[in-house]
């Protein structure tokens, strides 16, 4: 790991923040996909005793099944799911579809789906909570590193379960713009969160001990 952020510094030195976050962002994305599962099996246990949701839960796992093998079926199994799976299934379908609008390309369709849910006052809080933080992410992916600190804002400034990860991508963003101070400060706000999971205060420790004063 020291190696790593060893790597990390030689490259922000660079300036060059897109190549580290290509190599470097499943540190980050890999902490939202453990909270996705989280949030999808809460979303299972609150709704599990309706009919209409077991089916849905059963549609969300075998469309996701499809996903990387037969991609266009699964776009389409999404589709239907967003439709008519109710408030939290429905609402997991759509960050998919996001996901996979990502993967063929087509960016600005990806970040308006995010955008949609995050807006959409009839979805889980969580799950809109998400879609801002996808949103920000790909935002930075796509080389928006200056809409990043305005998309996430009411996160990085909120208590959101998703507020770290707002706050780590928002100081990747600020260090891409030359506001190392800036980003700093919100990789302490991660430090100093006792509330914060244990990896991702020790990941904006190490990203800290990249990025010296």
């Amino acid at each position: 790991m020291a190696d790593i952020f060893r790597e990390i510094d030689e490259e922000l030195r660079q300036d060059n923040l897109k190549r580290v976050w290509s190599r470097y962002r499943y540190l980050i994305v890999g902490g939202v996909a453990a909270l996705l599962l989280g949030t999808a099996g809460y979303v299972g246990w609150k709704e599990y005793q309706s009919r209409q949701q077991a089916e849905a839960a059963q549609s969300y796992a075998a469309a996701v099944a499809l996903v990387g093998e037969q991609n266009d079926q699964a776009a389409d199994r999404f589709a239907a799911l967003a439709q008519s799976g109710g408030s939290g299934y429905a609402a997991l379908a759509r960050l998919e579809q996001a996901g996979l609008l990502w993967q063929q390309e087509k960016r600005a369709e990806a970040i308006a789906s995010l955008d949609a849910l995050a807006g959409d006052a009839s979805a889980p809080q969580s799950l809109r909570d998400l879609a801002l933080v996808l949103g920000g992410q790909r935002r930075l992916e796509a080389g928006e590193a200056a809409a990043v600190k305005a998309h996430l804002a009411t996160l990085v400034e909120g208590t959101s379960p998703w507020r770290h990860l707002a706050r780590e991508l928002t100081a990747l963003a600020a260090e891409s713009q030359g506001n190392r101070a800036e980003a700093r400060a919100l990789l302490r706000q991660v430090t100093d969160d006792l509330e914060a999971p244990q990896a991702a205060r020790a990941r904006a420790a190490e990203l800290l001990q990249a990025l010296p004063e």
